[in-house]
């Protein structure tokens, strides 16, 4: 006499297994994505972040203070990186820096290394002398750094004190 054929037992368990998982699924759908902070907590501020933020509000004020035709090509170098980043544009009439980061082609200039390397140099450039006695350019960027950097908890705490330290203020916010 024949049996009827019968599923091994290990396939019976599996099918179990299988029924079971699904049954648990929820039918939720899934949250927002988070926002890409690269890794960092949500809020973090880096201290590359910082100092080119002070870079950016130097360059612009040396912009403002001093700006013949002639020094806008020295301050930028051969290169012209941050033009090419669109950190340094021109209208009518004067050169300006923008700073909103959204409209920056770093891509096209070779990355944001290389759009910080040329805040670097352009601050490096020439004395700045707005608020007294001329100092490097660089030197007030290591100033600011070595008193506030670490000490405000956000963006916008950073982004008011460089502003206010920048137009001769204590960087305060």
């Amino acid at each position: 006499m024949r049996h009827a054929s019968r599923a091994p037992a290990s396939l019976t368990a599996i099918l179990a297994l299988c029924t079971a998982l699904t049954a648990c699924s929820t039918n939720e759908t899934e949250s927002a994505p988070e926002p890409d902070t690269g890794g960092f907590p949500p809020g973090y501020v880096s201290e590359f972040w910082v100092e080119r933020e002070v870079m950016l509000h130097i360059l612009d004020r040396m912009l403002i203070e001093n700006e013949p035709a002639e020094d806008v090509e020295a301050i930028t170098g051969s290169q012209n990186t941050l033009f090419e980043a669109q950190v340094l544009k021109e209208d009518e009439d004067r050169y300006f820096v923008e700073f909103d980061k959204d409209e920056w082609t770093t891509d096209k200039a070779g990355g944001l290394f290389a759009v910080d390397r040329a805040l670097f140099d352009a601050t490096d450039f020439e004395e700045v002398t707005w608020c007294g006695e001329p100092v490097g350019g660089r030197e007030l960027v290591d100033t600011y750094m070595d008193e506030f950097w670490d000490t405000l908890d956000s963006h916008e705490d950073y982004t008011a004190s460089i502003a206010d330290y920048v137009d001769c203020g204590d960087g305060h916010p």
